[in-house]
């Protein structure tokens, strides 16, 4: 796990700090999917939950669109 005054390794930000979505953002129907199976990615490409954020600090697409 990564302390605070780490940088993230996918985008250079650091943990207190707003990540960068390094990944394309995904369709409704793909993050309609993700919901239904429990499993959803970060916006670096990480599997997470769909209300989670990965080790390197990046939440899921899914709050980051505001879908949660």
């Amino acid at each position: 796990m990564l302390v605070s005054t780490d940088k993230c390794s996918k985008c250079g930000r650091g943990m207190g700090e707003k990540h960068k979505a390094i990944g394309k953002r995904p369709s409704f129907a793909t993050m309609t999917r993700w919901s239904d199976n429990g499993i959803a990615k970060a916006t670096d490409g990480c599997k997470v939950e769909p209300d989670g954020t990965c080790s390197h600090g990046h939440s899921s697409w899914m709050l980051v669109l505001g879908l949660i």
